[in-house]
């Protein structure tokens, strides 16, 4: 006949044993929250938890026990890489979008994008789509330029408007690189 060896256990959720529940080196369990203790000398030790079990291949979601409660990782204990195949993140209900391409970098100084990147600019309700420089940041105002012969449905060509600082285009250059100056009256010449 086997013999039968039953630990002290609960089936209480959150109840941990104390010192006058165990004997030094006597094991419980609770039941509900899948933990294992030990008392070790004048402290209970938990030895495992469900959420603790080592794993190397997950055939299923990885779920919290309570929403918005637990961290996945920690400040002195970070994962390495994130490789994801979906092309969204939500963060607290905002959203970042990739479509695979290009690739962004973040530091203490900003953000750099892939060049001819397309930026949005809100003014107010009015949202706009400029592109940045990428030598020098500059914001560049890409406008669509139509010509008699080709209408009002083809676009020949894309003049790119340069600002001086990031925000505003104070002054324009010229194709062959020169300045546009402020007080001469033609806006463009060809």
């Amino acid at each position: 006949m086997a013999t039968i060896i039953k630990l002290k256990r609960s089936t209480t959720a959150s109840a941990v044993p104390t010192t006058s529940d165990l004997a030094d080196g006597e094991v419980a369990v609770n039941i509900a929250d899948q933990k294992i203790y030990i008392r070790n000398g004048g402290s209970i030790v938990e030895l495992a938890n469900a959420s603790s079990v080592d794993f190397s291949s997950v055939g299923e979601d990885i779920l919290p026990s309570t929403t918005e409660t637990y961290n996945l990782g920690s400040s002195s204990k970070r994962w390495n890489e994130l490789y994801l195949a979906g092309s969204t993140i939500n963060l607290g209900g905002s959203t970042i979008s990739s479509d695979g391409t290009g690739s962004i970098t973040i530091s203490g100084s900003g953000a750099t994008l892939p060049v001819n990147s397309k930026v949005e600019i809100s003014s107010g309700n009015e949202k706009k789509l400029a592109l940045i420089d990428d030598n020098t940041g500059s914001t560049i105002r890409s406008v669509p330029f139509f010509s008699n012969a080709g209408g009002l449905s083809i676009v020949n060509a894309y003049l790119n408007f340069r600002a001086t600082s990031t925000s505003t285009v104070a002054s324009f250059t010229l194709a062959n690189g020169s300045a546009l100056a402020a007080q001469q009256e033609e806006l463009f010449l060809f």
